[in-house]
């Protein structure tokens, strides 16, 4: 499968918030072309999310369940919301991340 969208040079999630159902992630991100640093938005696939987690997992780093925050909101829609800092002990590079599924959102 070849992929249809790469993040620049290096990829660092900081943050991410999506309502339990949802199609979608919303990631605060970090991300280097070389010569800027830039912190985006992007809304991507939980899939994609998923592959993010395992290639952090795969330079061994263990994710830490327990600090991921769950909320119910008055609607009765549950929220998930975790930093990757907290779930992974801190904030890892990824190099050239290439994204399997269309982003949604970018936003700087």
């Amino acid at each position: 499968m070849s992929a249809t969208f790469t993040v620049y040079q290096q990829l660092k999630v900081k943050e991410v918030t999506y309502e339990l159902g949802d199609e979608t992630v919303t990631a605060t991100c970090e991300v280097n072309n070389g010569s800027n640093v830039s912190e985006i938005k992007i809304q991507m696939t939980h899939s994609d999310l998923n592959r993010i987690i395992a290639k952090i997992s795969a330079l061994g780093y263990e994710f830490k369940v327990e600090n991921v925050i769950h909320f119910e909101l008055d609607n009765g829609v549950e929220v998930i919301d975790y930093k990757f800092e907290n779930v992974f002990g801190e904030l890892v590079t990824l190099d050239e991340f290439s994204f399997n599924q269309r982003i949604l959102k970018i936003r700087a």
